[in-house]
């Protein structure tokens, strides 16, 4: 059996096999829309609860075109005058903010402690170009009660996501005491890492609650990386051509709705959407709630993958339910997949997975796998299958009631 490392590799090669791949990557994005429709706003800025003191980004000297230094400083001091005044609305005027070139792991606005505060950038493009093989953040809240950014658009024209891949993290979020209620909507990437990412580590798993967002992410690596959140998360994301459109270890009590198109020619990765228990003293995954509808020939190793890692003998997946609606996908693929590695892929583990439910449906050619799990549990919960799905092909060794 193929070790995932392998697998991996695999995928990873099959996207850079294409040639020149470079030059199939989209061209930079001209507006703050990157060209493509948005979807209809949600709630935008108005659901937000904040006081009523509003700012804009424009009174400190952040204006489109301004030089790195301004607009950093014009966010530091907007942001500052927020929070003397209680919380509040910071208004960024339309235009692109070019943040420049980056070729070091840099975070440029950085917000500590911040509380009720709500970011409408409606508009607004902001923008950096990744010179090496590093992730900077654009904005990184650290300790933080209840944030809003809507409207914002981000975009780097430095992006790579083959291999060796670059590029930005658009929000990144981490906490070292009790933080809740972070809200992305209506925002739009292009070209970049992730939309955002969660930076908290196992010790700090239990830190982060109450996560939303809401967007639409092109040609990117991550949608979402949703990592060590304690509970509460709701991601509402459409998708084209991302090699991952949700990543999260040790996730609970999450809503994940995706839609998703992609191509062949885009890099892919072994899990569309995985969630991950590194072991039980890691977090156990449980409460979660799947609504994927993927179309196009993506290079996916599967478009679920329940995804046991490490060692430890103990870890559980466990109240799950998964939907997959497949359109035109590459003949060949998995919609869920079930393993655990531990520098490989292990043929029997005594993790569990249980209370999954699997549903969905396939439209168009398909020879591959409904269900695969190259690790056999010898401890093993129940799964289920919709009588949809029971029709075809499936493999493993996992058993299955149909339903």
């Amino acid at each position: 059996m193929k070790s995932l490392s392998t697998r991996r590799r695999n995928l990873l090669l099959r996207g850079a096999a294409l040639g020149a791949a470079a030059a199939l990557l989209p061209a930079p994005v001209g507006d703050a829309t990157g060209g493509q429709p948005r979807r209809t706003q949600v709630s935008g800025i108005k659901a937000t609860m904040v006081p009523p003191a509003i700012v804009s980004l424009a009174d400190y000297g952040g204006l489109p075109g301004a030089r790195t230094a301004a607009l950093v400083g014009a966010f530091r001091q907007a942001l500052d005058d927020l929070a003397v005044q209680g919380g509040g609305t910071l208004l960024v005027p339309r235009g692109v903010y070019d943040f420049g070139r980056c070729t070091d792991a840099a975070t440029f606005v950085l917000c500590r402690n911040a509380r009720d505060i709500a970011i409408s950038a409606y508009g607004a493009l902001f923008t950096v170009t990744t010179d090496a093989n590093v992730m900077p953040n654009l904005f990184y809240f650290f300790n933080f009660q209840n944030i809003t950014i809507a409207g914002a658009s981000f975009a780097d024209t430095g992006f790579d996501p083959r291999p060796d891949w670059r590029g930005m993290v658009c929000v990144g979020i981490q906490a070292d005491r009790p933080s809740h209620g972070f809200t992305l909507v209506d925002c739009y990437a292009e070209r970049v890492v992730s939309l955002l990412s969660s930076h908290n580590n196992a010790a700090t798993r239990r830190l982060l609650s109450n996560i939303r967002v809401h967007g639409e992410v092109r040609y990117a690596y991550y949608g979402v990386n949703a990592s060590f959140i304690r509970e509460n998360a709701d991601i509402d994301l459409v998708c084209h051509d991302v090699r991952r459109a949700v990543i999260a270890s040790a996730l609970r009590n999450a809503d994940i709705r995706v839609t998703v198109s992609s191509t062949a020619q885009w890099p892919g990765s072994n899990g569309l959407i995985a969630l991950i228990c590194g072991g039980a003293s890691v977090g156990n995954v449980k409460n979660v709630r799947i609504a994927l509808e993927a179309s196009g020939e993506g290079n996916y190793g599967s478009h679920v993958h329940l995804y046991h890692q490490g060692a430890e003998p103990d870890g559980t997946i466990r109240n799950i339910d998964a939907t997959v609606h497949v359109a035109n996908a590459a003949p060949a693929t998995t919609l869920f997949l079930f393993d655990h590695e531990a520098r490989f892929v292990k043929a029997t583990t005594s993790r569990v997975w249980d209370r999954i439910a699997l549903h969905g449906t396939i439209a168009g050619d398909f020879d591959g796998h409904v269900v695969a799990n190259p690790s056999a549990s010898i401890t093993p919960g129940t799964v289920c299958l919709d009588r949809h799905l029971a029709q075809y092909a499936h493999s493993g060794h996992m058993p299955l009631v149909v339903q």
